[in-house]
């Protein structure tokens, strides 16, 4: 029977003593076996039939049969170029391993530990160059553990580590040292099919393939399964390193050590690399400080990145944009595939009915495509969630806010926030509203559910490279549904509310404000949330005459506006009571115009019978009489009188004209300058 990989490495640490051992003597040191009773007792046991077998793969190895072998340890001597001398560094290094009294032994013999000298030497080299050691050091490092911190390399000590040995005993777990920070992924693993940018697959297999060896993959979304799919698609295994998490991991952590772990796996596995993680370092508050961000990217080009570049090991950066890379002078020669910005609204199909597919969600992929912006990692990341948490997944409004709650908590960047997120459950058939009003609103949300056909499917986007925004100013009294109708809108949408803090907004130093607002527009294109300004005619006021320089930066936060309404492609809601403040210029980037009227006798009935639902206990309510006594009432103003009436009758377990007219006589005296006159309750005035 053929000898196991693990018998077979046994079967070389012993005859590597007994090699040694025959030197030493031939040498006439003093030291022999009999001083090392352990090794002795090893050397004893090698028998006949594995010395047999270990001779005819020794044989192997001279006439190059052995070469091809699936052994690893025929895979490891073409990893060291089958090089006589480095074979025997490797042997001594496995004798190590098994035998820590081997390391005592040749030191007393020798005075210096196993290194690249006594591996020559035992290969009738006894006057090495030091031209020729370098070059066993730089191929012996590729597998070995070498301490560089001594002066000489040609005595330096080399040793092997556990992942090598697993890994010549036929164990492929990856090494303890990487795996906090490391993935490998394998040909054989399972990841689902791509659903776009198969393109950028094709071209970075076939770079690798023509013998190409740094790749980066820049932009956002996806880069790390385009890099899984390009080693699938060259049928080679990638390590994928996060940078940000080996940074974080510890601050006394070596560097150096990791990077030459990190080399010994690749060569080991015969694996690409991955690294990932440059733009987390600011982001996740790895890093705290540009200066320290910089350091630090020069110290991971210098010690980290450079050398596993110079090994010729195939390299994928994965990032947000070029200017990310730690040292672009390195990878002059590389090759940049840019992922898209965006996608078209068939691709965006495509995407979402995908991972609505892989992860069994039966929502309405269309209406996602058309109302969300979001990359694929974003989508897979929200729908992995979605999964996981929901129980129906069928397709209806609770489980759609539901996806965009769990999305927005997985994105959303908390040191931008200037605003805060309402997640809406008011429909448009929730708020009394005119016709003509109802229908501007109407419309408003068919322009974000049609936008991507007009823009994609009819091609209108070459015809709008900016202006795309859906925007709805809604201008009228206080009370007559404006923030209501912003609510409607964005449980019409399913999408969040973002209503922006003015006061979180508008500063008073320079320059900040228009920081504040960019905050609010990048937080809002970044998490798929409605952007809702309420009085609006605070931040969008007619510019002024230019008298002095406050006049000149008030006007500065008005221009900023402007400009980044017209670059910004999502949804802005806005509401004013005095429309006449906005200026001209943001009314004509706004698409809609909504002009709020205090509700007619109608309206106001229709308002105060939506406010007794079923649910409210009642009785003996005049609608009618509510309706035309107080004409001058908004939806607002009746909802609080409601409410009000509602805390006086809990307690009497029903709600009657009694509580409502004593509500109504709080109302009157609140808004009064004057004493409350009784005339003023009518028909009803006997209950106040």
């Amino acid at each position: 029977m053929a000898m196991t990989d693990t018998e077979y490495l046994i079967t070389t640490a012993r005859i590597t003593v007994l090699r040694v051992d025959e030197c030493i003597s031939e040498l006439g040191k003093e030291h022999t076996l009999s001083s090392f009773p352990t090794l002795e007792r090893e050397v004893s046991k090698i028998t006949a039939d594995a010395f047999d077998e270990w001779m005819k793969i020794e044989a192997a190895k001279e006439d190059g049969s052995y070469r091809e072998s699936a052994h690893s340890y025929a895979k490891a001597l073409r990893v060291l170029g089958e090089d006589s001398v480095l074979q025997t560094l490797l042997d001594l290094c496995i004798a190590g391993y098994f035998f820590p009294e081997f390391s005592a032994y040749i030191k007393a013999s020798f005075k210096f530990d196993t290194c690249i000298y006594l591996a020559a030497f035992l290969e009738g080299i006894e006057d090495i160059s030091y031209s020729d050691g370098k070059r066993y050091a730089d191929i012996a490092r590729r597998l070995l553990v070498m301490d560089f911190k001594q002066e000489n390399f040609l005595y330096t000590r080399v040793s092997a580590d556990s992942r090598l040995i697993g890994f010549l005993s036929g164990d492929n777990a990856i090494s303890s040292k990487l795996s906090d920070f490391t993935v490998m992924f394998s040909p054989e693993d399972y990841i689902h099919k791509p659903l776009v940018n198969q393109y950028i697959i094709d071209q970075g297999a076939a770079f690798f393939e023509g013998s190409g060896k740094i790749l980066c993959l820049s932009g956002r979304g996806g880069r790390r399964f385009i890099a899984k799919h390009i080693a699938k698609k060259t049928g080679k295994k990638i390590l994928l390193l996060n940078v940000a998490e080996l940074i974080c991991k510890d601050t006394k952590l070596d560097i150096s050590m990791i990077r030459d772990t990190l080399i010994r796996e690749a060569y080991i596995s015969d694996a690409g690399i991955c690294i990932y993680g440059f733009n987390n370092l600011l982001e996740d508050g790895v890093i705290s400080d540009t200066k320290r961000l910089r350091r630090d990217k020069e110290m991971l080009a210098g010690i980290f990145v450079e050398p596993i570049i110079d090994e010729g090991i195939r390299i994928i950066f994965c990032i947000d944009d070029i200017k990310s890379l730690p040292e672009r002078e390195k990878i002059k020669g590389a090759r940049i595939l840019n992922l898209p910005e965006s996608y078209s609204f068939e691709e965006k199909k495509t995407l979402w009915k995908g991972i609505f597919d892989i992860y069994g969600i039966n929502l309405n992929s269309v209406s996602f495509a058309s109302r969300y912006c979001m990359t694929p990692r974003e989508i897979a990341s929200a729908a992995l969630s979605f999964a996981e948490e929901s129980v129906d997944v069928g397709n209806n409004i609770e489980n759609e806010t539901l996806f965009a709650r769990l999305n927005l908590e997985s994105t959303q960047n908390t040191n931008e926030k200037v605003g805060r997120i309402i997640y809406s459950e008011v429909k448009l058939e929730d708020v009394k509203l005119s016709s003509n009003v109802k229908m501007i609103l109407t419309d408003t949300i068919n322009a974000v559910f049609q936008s991507p056909v007009i823009m994609d499917e009819w091609k209108l986007r070459t015809i709008y490279p900016y202006g795309r925004c859906v925007s709805l100013l809604m201008a009228g009294p206080p009370g007559t549904g404006k923030t209501m109708s912003a609510n409607a809108i964005a449980g019409e949408l399913s999408l969040p509310l973002y209503q922006v803090n003015i006061s979180k907004v508008v500063d008073k130093y320079i320059g900040e404000t228009e920081k504040n607002l960019e905050k609010a527009f990048s937080f809002a294109e970044k998490n798929n949330v409605v952007l809702f300004f309420d009085e609006a005619d605070a931040l969008f006021g007619t510019r002024s005459e230019v008298h002095d320089s406050k006049d000149r930066y008030a006007n500065n936060e008005v221009a900023y506006l402007l400009q980044r309404m017209e670059s910004y492609n999502g949804i802005v809601l806005m509401a004013t009571n005095l429309k006449g403040n906005i200026d001209p210029a943001f009314m004509r980037r706004i698409r809609y115009v909504a002009h709020f009227e205090k509700p007619d006798e109608e309206m106001r009935r229709q308002i105060w019978k939506s406010c007794f639902k079923d649910t409210v206990p009642s009785r003996d309510i005049d609608v009618d009489y509510l309706a035309a006594q107080f004409d001058n009432y908004t939806g607002s103003v009746i909802k609080a009188v409601f409410l009000n009436a509602c805390a006086l009758a809990a307690e009497d377990g029903e709600l009657t004209m009694r509580h409502i007219i004593h509500a109504i006589k709080q109302e009157i005296e609140k808004e009064k300058t004057v004493g409350f006159v009784i005339d003023m309750l009518g028909k009803y005035a006997y209950l106040a």
